[in-house]
């Protein structure tokens, strides 16, 4: 039995387009002479050369960190005369050191080592990304130029034609003389535009000579195609995943993790250095009463190395590699800034909250008062306050005490800062997580 095409609980797109190439992103315009002009850039350009090698130098590095922890063996020969000069002793040592990386110096030297390489890989990828762009700018500026250069040519011998007929018509008195002069001017202009677009050429074909290491242009390169046009849409990647392609960003990282293992050398710096070594040595007599005697002597001990009177330099030390990588580490606390942020806002909001409040206490209470006032003029009669004026009533409201408004306003006010206080107490903690 056949399987359905797609089922009907199924999205509507299920299927999955080709994930977009960021390193060949040039190919998207499916020219092939720009795929060669950015191979042979990439095969003979001296600075992308360079940054190669001192990645080869970096990543050469990275077991250094590890065998410099391995235990270590070495061999030599002394000749050394008696202080009496009666005697001379020919002797031969071998020595072996095992330097453990306690306290975390070798994951921290291991990180610098990282770091490092990392780096070299940031800048490779900024010269490969600087160079591919510059390339293809160029190249389309060259096309550009070239179609330029043949619309103004174009123009140019309609310009010569135009100018030719209009001469003939001032010749037959069928225009006025001042006509040539126009036309002439105009062939000129275009003309003009023609030596101004080759000169663009020319510019970038020398820009293309240098990226591409060569001592002269290209002969064979002609502006003469069309300009390639990119791709509809862009790569659909998540911002992430583009952010991380950036070589800014990866420099970025590397330098945070170089910045940790600095900081923790730094730490262990504060505490002692332990190994063990052991060492043979064997010496016979070279000169003096007793020739050819052989004789050996070994040793097998620890090796610690502590530091006593420098503490507080080893703690600058610590404190000084603190501050660089938690600078370097400020966009990994983007989340806390903005929950700072938040809180900010909630304190801000609680304020506007609170002075509201105030406002309509006030209003409240104006309310109140208004109240107060007018029924003491209707208590009064007609007979005994024909008019109530707006300052005698305030004055009159003061006088009764206006109990009722004062207890309203009381409670406004109240109510108001004790929403303030709530409002408060919630931005701080905000503010605090």
């Amino acid at each position: 039995m056949a399987l359905p095409a797609r089922y009907a609980q199924a999205p509507r797109e299920t299927a999955l387009g080709p994930a977009p190439d960021l390193v060949h992103w040039w190919r998207s315009f499916h020219d092939p002479a720009l795929d060669a002009l950015v191979r042979r850039a990439l095969a003979q350009n001296l600075s992308l050369k360079a940054v190669g090698e001192r990645l080869a130098a970096a990543r050469a590095l990275l077991t250094t960190p590890r065998d410099r922890h391995l235990p270590q063996a070495s061999l030599y020969t002394n000749e050394e005369p008696t202080p009496g000069s009666t005697a001379s002793y020919f002797q031969i040592g071998f020595d072996a050191i095992w330097q453990f990386g306690l306290f975390g110096r070798g994951k921290s030297e291991q990180r610098i080592a990282d770091g490092n390489a990392n780096l070299a890989v940031a800048d490779l990828d900024a010269v490969h990304a600087a160079l591919v762009a510059e390339v293809v700018r160029s190249y389309l500026d060259l096309c550009a130029a070239g179609q330029r250069a043949e619309l103004a040519a174009a123009m140019q011998r309609i310009a010569q034609r135009r100018a030719q007929l209009i001469a003939v018509r001032v010749a037959q008195h069928l225009d006025a003389p001042a006509a040539n002069s126009g036309a002439r001017a105009a062939a000129a202009e275009a003309g003009a535009a023609v030596t101004s677009a080759e000169a663009d050429a020319a510019i970038a074909r020398q820009q293309l000579a240098v990226l591409l290491s060569d001592a002269e242009p290209d002969a064979a390169l002609l502006a003469s195609g069309a300009v390639p046009l990119p791709p509809a849409l862009p790569p659909e990647l998540p911002p992430a995943d583009l952010l991380r392609t950036r070589p800014d960003v990866q420099r970025a990282e590397a330098a945070v993790l170089r910045a940790a293992g600095a900081l923790g050398i730094a730490r262990a710096n504060l505490y002692p250095r332990l190994g063990l070594g052991w060492t043979a040595t064997a010496s016979a007599q070279i000169a003096g009463s007793e020739l050819g005697r052989m004789r050996t002597i070994p040793s097998l001990g620890p090796i610690i190395n502590m530091p006593l009177f420098d503490v507080g330099a080893a703690s600058g030390a610590g404190q000084c590699r603190r501050a660089p990588a938690q600078g370097r580490g400020t966009g990994l606390s983007a989340n806390r800034a903005r929950r700072r942020g938040r809180g900010r806002t909630s304190l801000r909001g609680a304020a506007q909250r609170a002075g509201a409040g105030r406002s309509r206490a006030v209003e409240r209470a104006g309310r109140a008062a208004g109240r107060a006032c007018g029924g003491h003029a209707q208590r009064a009669g007609p007979g005994r306050w024909p008019r109530v004026e707006p300052r005698r009533g305030r004055r009159a409201a003061r006088a009764h005490g206006c109990r009722r408004g004062a207890r309203r306003r009381g409670r406004g006010l109240g109510d108001a800062v004790q929403g303030a206080g709530r409002c408060l107490a919630v931005g701080w903690r905000g503010a605090r997580r």
